[in-house]
């Protein structure tokens, strides 16, 4: 689903890829200017060599879009630069440059790739498995220097607010909202910092059919960071012996959300994420499922890699350590200490491998995470002092038993390496052996018999084990109405009749669903699988998966059709015809509503929200009245409802009674804080002039929180 980049312009310097990335041909070599997830894989593409020197965007501070801080936008990463990293150095036999804007963004680039490559530095990080940090170190060993790579070894990180921009005969300057490229004093190249198009991966796994048996694997990815022609490990687990079943996420493929779309996913319909590590082929995604995935994610993980994970967002999005922890609501699952979960039962080692990583057990699945599984080097490390007796059983048992093994078989020094030996090995381990972390789908030529055990996980493959679950069309449906907010709150029996009421609609892909311009036929409908591409004035919006309505705005309000949509691949679409929606329109006040959100995709923090998100919000705003002098909450009290301003000016004052320098004008969320976290209001806010405000109790707060968790983020920024 790659864009297409274009071509060097001599003049200009400049070779223009998809996702906001360029890349600038200098005297000096060419400069890669911004770096989302899988950039590696476009460069690889397109036949490119990685440029040794990587611009990274300006800062965004929270609460100016959503999904959006610091190096994120709309829940990507910008800064993903690990794999570009081990590109340079492994491939190319040099450093990479990093450029920040500012020296505190450099210093937070820093946190987050010693996290990433190295793992937690401080030895009380790991508690009671302190010996982790020796197996890491005896993983990541690289015998050229002797010891394990420091990240002064792969990196040199450098500011343009400290000189950074000297590159010799090239010269680079933030100039207003543009990165400036000079030589011999003439501007050769001028790049905006701005970050407006919507990033997408290469490729979508395709969706195949799914025969859904009591254990299930729909692997999203199942290749390496380095594959330009596949995606990273990653893979849907489900676990139960009726349809009705959520999925448990393993690990989080870049653009995941996208991913699981067009595999006819929600985010909703994911009970858990298991993360094995925080390397980034296997984080990437993590970010977007959490602040674009419109439903709150529950992190399964050991403590150490989620203390590492906290200090990694925190750099990320330049915000706080315990508001990323609102985000999204933790798990624990550390060695020895076992998790039940909505009757799974979890259990984990940690694997051996260059950072913390741990190897998941979970209802029959064995998922080794990323591991160098090499039983001849287990001794060897014993016999060092490494390995402790009871510690190498442990890792060599772990799996036994399994019905589906997933292991890594990446190879190289910090992954298992494939032989006949090794699959014979894990064969007698488990009754089907899955293959991941790779993109050699052979086999070795001395491994005759195995093959009808062995599979490798390639995207959009379905593996199963055990009886058959029962096919049931109408659950599906069902269970797609529920993923939509709009009608989820229909009570279950409305959304059961409303199920029997819509059709099935199939669409090949890049055909055309609504036109721009066209006047409504009264028809709303919402995705069943696949995706919905918006486009607005020719430009691509937004893509919707599972769950995602479209068309209601003409269909309540009689307009014409304000964007054009279209199928992004093949796409099944539930169709609701105006006698079926616009009694359900009456029931639920959508038409009152539509005024509050017409008025809210006018503020650029939401802006970015598809309008039927947008309607749902309004449903939960109450209008509210405030005369000049007038209060509308005390410093002290506490707090049950937050507030968005809509008309008027407040005064905000401390405890004191000392107006703070920041103004409540519309657009300005007031009192969310207290109200989320319980605690007293800390400030006082009067009407300065006339003033309406829309009202959002406790309680529907905590929807929000559950149902749109990136506005967390933002309310949490506001001063109350």
């Amino acid at each position: 689903m790659a864009g297409t980049s274009t071509p060097p312009d001599p003049p200009d310097h400049i070779r223009h890829l998809p996702n906001s990335v360029a890349v600038v041909a200098t005297s000096g070599g060419d400069v890669l200017v911004h770096c989302p997830p899988e950039t590696l894989k476009y460069l690889l593409h397109d036949g490119l060599i990685p440029p040794s020197i990587i611009v990274l965007p300006v800062d965004l501070t929270a609460g100016q879009e959503l999904g959006s801080s610091g190096f994120v936008r709309r829940g990507i990463n910008y800064a993903s630069v690990e794999f570009l990293i081990y590109s340079n150095f492994f491939g190319q036999q040099r450093k990479t440059r990093l450029v920040t804007v500012t020296e505190h963004q450099a210093r937070r680039l820093r946190t987050i790739l010693n996290e990433t490559i190295r793992g937690p530095a401080d030895p009380e990080d790991y508690g009671e498995f302190a010996w982790v940090q020796q197996e890491c170190a005896a993983v990541g060993y690289y015998a050229p220097l002797g010891r394990m790579l420091l990240l002064e070894d792969l990196v040199e990180i450098v500011s343009l607010e400290a000189g950074g921009g000297d590159f010799g005969v090239t010269q680079l300057a933030l100039e207003d909202d543009h990165f400036a490229f000079r030589e011999a004093g003439r501007v050769i190249a001028r790049l905006t910092t701005q970050i407006t198009t919507l990033a997408v991966p290469l490729h979508l796994a395709p969706p195949r059919p799914l025969q859904r048996q009591e254990i299930t694997l729909q692997f999203i990815g199942g290749s390496d960071g380095f594959d330009p022609s596949g995606i990273t490990t990653c893979f849907l687990a489900y676990l139960g012996s009726t349809v009705q079943t959520q999925a448990t996420l393993f690990d989080a493929a870049a653009y995941v959300v996208l991913r699981l779309g067009n595999l006819g996913v929600s985010p909703s319909h994911i009970s858990a994420v298991v993360l094995s590590h925080l390397h980034e082929d296997h984080l990437a995604g993590l970010p977007e499922l959490i602040l674009m995935g419109s439903h709150r994610v529950r992190l399964v993980t050991s403590t150490l890699i989620y203390r590492s994970l906290l200090r990694i967002l925190e750099a990320m999005l330049d915000v706080p350590a315990n508001q990323v922890a609102a985000l999204f609501d933790f798990y624990c699952l550390d060695p020895g200490t076992p998790l039940e979960l909505e009757g799974r039962h979890f259990e984990a080692i940690y694997a051996i491998h260059s950072i913390p990583t741990i190897a998941v057990r979970v209802q029959g699945i064995c998922y080794s995470g990323d591991m160098r599984y090499d039983e001849a080097w287990f001794s060897e490390l014993e016999a060092q002092g490494v390995l402790l007796p009871w510690r190498r059983e442990q890792l060599m048992r772990f799996a036994e038993g399994a019905s589906i093994l997933v292991q890594d078989v990446g190879g190289g020094a910090i992954h298992t390496t494939m032989s006949a030996q090794l699959l014979q090995t894990l064969t007698a381990k488990s009754q089907r052996l899955v293959l991941a972390h790779t993109n050699k789908n052979q086999l070795p030529e001395d491994s005759d018999g195995l093959g009808d055990r062995i599979a490798f996980a390639g995207s959009g493959m379905v593996v199963g084990m055990g009886a058959h679950v029962p096919g049931d069309a109408f659950t599906e449906m069902v269970e797609t109405i529920a993923a939509c907010p709009i009608f989820a709150r229909l009570p279950i029996g409305e959304r059961l009749i409303l199920a029997s009421q819509v059709e099935v609609v199939n669409w090949a892909d890049g055909d055309v669903i609504l036109h721009q311009g066209d006047p409504s036929d009264g028809v709303t409908y919402i995705v069943h699988s696949g995706l919905v591409a918006i486009d607005m004035d020719g430009a691509q919006m937004r893509l919707l998966g599972r769950g995602s309505s479209i068309g209601e705005r003409g269909a309540l309000l009689g307009e014409a059709r304000s964007t054009t949509m279209h199928a992004h691949g093949e796409l099944q679409l539930l169709k609701l015809t105006p006698e079926v929606f616009l009694p359900i329109a009456n029931t639920l006040h959508l038409v009152e509503a539509c005024t509050r959100a017409d008025w809210m995709a006018e503020l650029p923090m939401l802006r970015s929200l598809p309008w039927a998100s947008l309607l749902d919000l309004a449903l939960d705003f109450q209008p509210y009245h405030l005369l000049p002098g007038d209060i509308l909450f005390l410093a002290g009290e506490p707090g049950y409802e937050g507030y968005l301003l809509v008309s008027g000016m407040m005064r905000l004052l401390d405890p004191a009674g000392n107006e703070l320098a920041v103004k409540a004008t519309p657009g300005t969320f007031i009192g969310g804080y207290a109200a989320l976290s319980g605690e007293p209001r800390r400030t006082s806010a009067l009407a300065v002039t006339p003033v309406v405000v829309w009202s959002l109790p406790a309680s529907t707060l905590e929807r929000l929180n559950l149902l749109y968790p990136h506005l967390l983020l933002h309310l949490r920024t506001i001063v109350e």
